[in-house]
């Protein structure tokens, strides 16, 4: 039921005016102007991002679970959330996501921890020789260069890891059942991690389900992590955390704004079209709303479109701009990307 309620709460936030493309797109964390701006529009930073692999079929089923439940209801497409939905979404716990930060690479600390602790598990018992639960090269080549300098095979060293590992689950945030699911991933001598599948089973839930808690306890973990509390599991978020939300595509893009170019400008020397770059600065504005726009739209403007957005109790661009016939599609998706940056 995890995942539904994340639905639910993800639903709710769209007030109505968005299909079920939307949240898929959202927790994929597709990087389209579209879903980067809606990620502001109805602060949605926690769930970007959150499962870059879900599959269509999967986030189908539990909408249409969903729908059968009367928790939602669709209305030529667009999804609204009824009464009864409401009541579950406030009878829910708070979650605990950060996906706008980590974007999928919450994947890559776990991955690390995985191996570093099977291959500790199996040293501390004189065991050399083992298959490591991980394949991917990068991942052995990090956790090499890890190991090697701390006198790994100590019992010193083993220690002090698990204590800072078992600190780090004594996280008042962290439920029991994200305790058992972090554990019971692990593989460590003589005893392999459990699958997705035996979790699902175990606890009675669907494996998205129990992905997503996993997801969350890793989210829960990361926002702890200081390389004073964990000096050595610390080291393990190296990448791991986005140096810049932007896509590669909007920091080229924002790096020639700074060298003063226009947008008709840089669309041109980049040979994309203006409206790609009109979505560039969306993005961009989202993620830095220091940035300036007044060659873009007025002060005036953005309080009008925000007062029309309030009015009609709406973020849908043609009702908006039927009451601002003056101006673009492009200045109300502007003003209201800095009107939710800043609300």
């Amino acid at each position: 039921m995890h995942f539904q309620q994340l639905l639910l709460l993800i639903i709710y936030k769209f007030q109505g005016e968005r299909s079920a493309s939307a949240p898929y797109y959202l927790l994929r964390g597709k990087k389209s102007g579209q879903t980067i701006q809606d990620v502001t529009y109805f602060n949605l930073h926690p769930y970007f991002s959150l499962y870059p692999k879900l599959s269509k079929e999967a986030f189908d089923e539990e909408i249409t679970a969903l729908l059968a439940k009367n928790y939602i209801v669709m209305d030529d497409s667009f999804l609204a959330i009824t009464e009864k939905g409401l009541h579950h979404i406030l009878a829910m716990r708070p979650l605990f996501y950060n996906g706008w930060v980590y974007r999928g690479r919450e994947f890559t600390f776990w991955k690390r921890m995985e191996l570093i602790v099977q291959t500790l598990s199996h040293f501390q018992e004189n065991e050399k020789r083992f298959i490591p639960v991980q394949k991917d090269n990068e991942i052995h080549h990090f956790v090499k260069g890890f190991l090697l300098p701390r006198d790994f095979q100590s019992i010193a060293f083993g220690a002090s890891f698990k204590e800072q590992l078992t600190c780090l689950l004594e996280n008042p945030n962290l439920l029991e059942i994200h305790r058992n699911l972090f554990v019971y991933r692990l593989s460590g001598y003589k005893d392999s991690g459990l699958t997705w599948e035996q979790l699902a089973a175990h606890h009675s839930m669907g494996v998205l389900d129990v992905k997503f808690l996993f997801i969350e306890s890793l989210h829960i973990m990361l926002n702890d992590i200081t390389m004073e509390k964990y000096p050595d599991i610390s080291v393990l978020t190296n990448d791991v955390y986005a140096k810049t939300p932007l896509t590669d595509s909007a920091l080229k893009t924002s790096k020639l704004f700074e060298k003063g170019y226009s947008l008709n400008e840089i669309a041109k020397m980049r040979f994309l079209k203006e409206n790609t770059i009109e979505d560039h600065v969306i993005e961009i504005v989202s993620a830095k709303p220091e940035f300036p726009i007044s060659s873009f739209i007025a002060g005036e403007q953005i309080q009008l479109v925000l007062q029309i957005s309030a009015e009609l109790q709406t973020k849908k661009l043609k009702m908006i701009r039927e009451k601002a016939p003056d101006l673009s599609f492009f200045q109300i998706r502007l003003a209201l990307t800095i009107g939710g940056t800043y609300g």
